[in-house]
């Protein structure tokens, strides 16, 4: 079989050809084959191409051609590898035919990049036919010349390990060795497939490739491309690291792209939301009308209100801390104390309403019998007394805002602790994400 040769040289000046007076075809030295022999590279590869179609004035010889391609594609030339390649395994005149060689050949190509080179070597080394199959082989090539840009290589090494290619290419199934790959076709082709393929391998927690910043980065792209699930999934990571706003944005947008799961999570969050904005804002209330109570010196009104009204030891403490300061624990009602003493331990604002209640001869619960001492000392806060200690109590202080309840189940959002932290760094870190409220 004789091989055809279109490539021509680029960036040269037309051949110049060196020969004695009355020298033959076979006397002649083109300047590229001189070039060659002082290490040009490229050089090599077209006084190659002269020799094997017989151009610019010298005989076709394709010895001296495949000499010259192996010397390229040792000085780095992919197409020197590629064209000898077909030399040997098919054989050429005054070359024998030497299947073997002319594999590696397609193999050392394909790891610097060259896409028929890959081609070549799929062809071959995936082939159970002739006995030349070699997975593994084929595999190492393909992440070589993924690197080198071969989106050949890197679309089939990404198939084949994250599923052999749909069962076509079994016993290969390799994430860690995979997610590169899909990663870099999806970078370089933007095709939706190993885009989704790259997010799969990278964001599922019990993932071997599992990367928290690059599964980020591809669920990101995906949802941006229209992938629902991929809104969806992104929408759970966000709902782990506790951005909820982000979360409830990533949910809305896979729901309008008819994501029934993103649907019902953003209604849940969304209520939550609300919910907690209405909190937000009665705690901004609670802490204006504590401010005015304590600037005016009404250091009673404040205790109560926290106690009786905002039912909060937050507040009661804060309340409880300023009076203690001014010195005017004395202005507090006796059955705020009470209470007080019910919420509170022995320690900080307790310790100051249990010294308050001795300066009193109020009873302390489990000092003395307190019940009898109560009845004699608060008798008119009978009922409240009763409440400070029933199970029921409306007294109990509430700290806490709404419950966010249970999180949805999607493939990235039941990430345990550990990788819930790395995705909270990893949206922390990445440019375009300062929320304040999740990373501080």
């Amino acid at each position: 079989m004789k091989i055809t040769y279109l490539l021509m040289p680029m960036g040269l000046a037309g051949l110049a050809l060196l020969a004695l007076p009355g020298a033959s075809a076979q006397d002649i030295v083109s300047t590229n084959e001189l070039a060659c022999s002082k290490g040009g590279a490229e050089a090599c590869f077209y006084a190659g191409a002269d020799y094997a179609q017989g151009a610019n004035g010298l005989a076709r010889n394709m010895p001296k051609a495949a000499a010259l391609f192996t010397k390229a594609c040792s000085l780095g030339i992919p197409d020197g590898c590629f064209y000898t390649a077909g030399m040997y395994r098919n054989g050429a005149d005054g070359i024998a035919a030497d299947p073997a060689r002319g594999i590696e050949l397609y193999e050392t190509a394909c790891t610097m990049g060259h896409e028929d080179a890959c081609s070549a070597a799929f062809a071959i080394l995936r082939t159970p036919d002739k006995g030349e199959q070699d997975m593994p082989r084929l595999l190492t090539a393909f992440e070589k010349g993924c690197a080198n840009q071969s989106m050949k290589a890197c679309q089939w090494g990404a198939e084949i390990f994250y599923d052999g290619r749909d069962g076509k290419d079994p016993g290969h199934i390799d994430p860690l060795r995979g997610a590169p790959l899909a990663e870099q076709a999806c970078d370089v082709t933007g095709e939706p497939y190993f885009c989704v393929i790259g997010e799969i391998m990278y964001a599922k927690p019990d993932s071997p490739a599992f990367d928290a910043e690059k599964a980020l980065k591809m669920t990101g792209i995906n949802c941006d491309a229209g992938v629902k699930e991929s809104c969806a999934n992104l929408g759970g990571i966000y709902h782990n690291i506790g951005d909820y706003q982000g979360a409830f944005t990533q949910y809305e947008k896979a729901c309008e792209l008819g994501n029934e799961t993103g649907c019902s999570a953003a209604r849940d969050l969304k209520a939550w939301l609300d919910e907690w904005a209405e909190w937000n804002a009665k705690q901004a209330a609670r802490e204006a009308e504590m401010s005015s109570m304590l600037n005016a010196g009404d250091y009673n009104g404040a205790v109560a209100t926290a106690v009786s009204v905002y039912k909060s030891s937050d507040w009661a403490a804060k309340a409880v801390n300023a009076a203690s300061a001014a010195g005017r624990m004395g202005d507090v009602d006796d059955y705020d104390l009470k209470v007080l003493e019910y919420w509170f331990d022995g320690h900080g604002p307790g310790g100051v309403v249990k010294a308050e209640m001795r300066r009193r001869g109020i009873a302390i619960s489990g000092e003395y019998d307190s019940w009898a001492a109560d009845m004699q000392t608060i008798s008119s806060a009978n009922q409240r007394f009763n409440a400070a200690r029933a199970s029921t109590s409306s007294y109990r202080p509430i700290e806490s805002g709404p419950s966010l309840g249970s999180k949805p189940m999607l493939s990235a959002a039941d990430a345990a602790a550990q990788t819930r932290e790395r995705y909270r760094h990893a949206h922390c870190t990445m440019n375009g994400n300062p929320n304040w409220s999740v990373c501080q």
